[in-house]
C-alpha cells in the first residue's frame, strides 16, 4: 500500500500523530508527483470565448453547475445570481431555517426572494457534512462546490487545539461527502481566513487526507464581490473582518 493510500484511510485529523503522518505524506506527494497547477481555464480564455461559455464572475460561470454551502444571509449567492442575470444553474444552501434567517439577518428575506425570482434552487436546514446522501441532492453533480468561511461554532471553554479539531472535523466531513458530488473536472472551493487561529486549520492537509489536491490558492478580496456580507455564524447581523483570506481550489487526485 502506497503512502498516499495509507494516509487516506484516516477520515479526519484528530491527533498529533495523525497530523504528523499526513504532513509527511503531503510533503512526499508534493515532492514526488511532478504535478504542477494546470489551473488556467480562465486566464487562457479570450473575451469572445468567455462570452460563448456564459457570463463570468471571478472563478464562476453561468454555465457552471454551482452548489453553495453554508450561506449566511445568502448575499454571496445573490452576488453571483446578479452577475449572471439568472441562477437556474445554482443551488444555494444553509444550515439555518428560514425563521432563523429572517430573525437574525436583515437582508436574508430579500436575498431569498431575489434568488428564487432568478430561478436559483434554495434549500434550508442542510447539513454540509451530509449533502451527498440528502434525498434531494443525492446523485446530483456540480462543477463548483463553494463553502465560504466554514465555522463549527464558538468553543471558548475548550483549549485551542480542541477548538481547531472541531473546526477541522466540519471541513473534513464537508470534503468527504462533497467530493462524491463533483462532476468531471469539478472543483471544491473553500474561502478561509489565512492568519492566526484560522491559519492553523491546515486546509490543504485536511483535503489531502480525502484524496483532494490543491490546484490554486487565490487571495480573496471582498470588494470584488459586490453586495457580499461576511456574517458571523450562529446569529447576529454583524460582518466579520475577512482579511486576509484565501480561496483554496481542490480537485480529486485523478483529475
Amino acid at each position: 500500500m502506497g503512502i498516499q493510500q495509507s494516509v487516506m484511510q484516516t477520515s479526519a485529523i484528530e491527533t498529533d500523530e495523525e497530523e504528523e503522518n499526513a504532513n509527511s505524506s503531503l510533503n512526499w506527494y508534493n515532492s514526488n508527483s511532478g504535478e504542477k497547477s494546470e489551473y488556467n481555464s480562465l486566464g487562457s480564455l479570450d473575451p469572445w470565448q468567455k462570452e460563448r461559455e456564459g457570463r463570468w464572475m471571478k472563478h464562476y460561470s453561468s454555465c457552471h453547475r454551482i452548489l453553495l454551502v453554508g450561506e449566511g444571509d445568502f448575499s454571496f449567492s445573490t452576488c453571483l445570481a446578479s452577475a449572471f442575470g439568472w441562477a437556474s444553474n445554482m443551488v444555494a444552501t444553509s444550515f439555518d431555517s428560514q425563521a432563523f434567517l429572517v430573525k437574525n439577518y436583515r437582508n436574508a428575506l430579500s436575498n431569498l426572494v431575489e434568488l428564487r425570482m432568478r430561478k436559483c434552487r434554495v434549500m434550508l436546514e442542510i447539513d454540509a457534512t451530509k449533502m451527498a446522501t440528502h434525498q434531494l441532492l443525492s446523485g446530483m453533480k456540480f462543477d463548483r462546490i463553494v463553502f465560504n468561511f466554514p465555522f463549527a461554532g464558538f468553543f471558548k471553554g475548550l483549549p485551542r487545539e480542541a477548538q481547531i479539531r472541531l473546526h477541522r472535523r466540519l471541513v473534513s466531513g464537508f470534503l468527504e461527502n462533497t467530493k462524491e458530488m463533483l462532476s468531471e473536472n469539478g472543483e471544491i472551493h473553500i474561502t478561509h481566513k489565512s492568519n492566526g487561529f484560522h491559519g492553523e486549520w491546515k486546509l490543504e492537509l485536511v483535503a489531502f487526507v480525502h484524496g483532494l489536491r490543491l490546484v490554486e490558492a487565490v487571495d480573496f478580496d471582498k470588494v470584488e464581490w459586490p453586495g457580499y456580507n461576511t456574517k458571523y455564524g450562529f446569529g447576529g447581523d454583524h460582518n466579520f473582518d475577512c482579511n486576509p483570506s484565501i480561496t483554496y481550489k481542490f480537485r480529486p487526485f485523478h483529475i
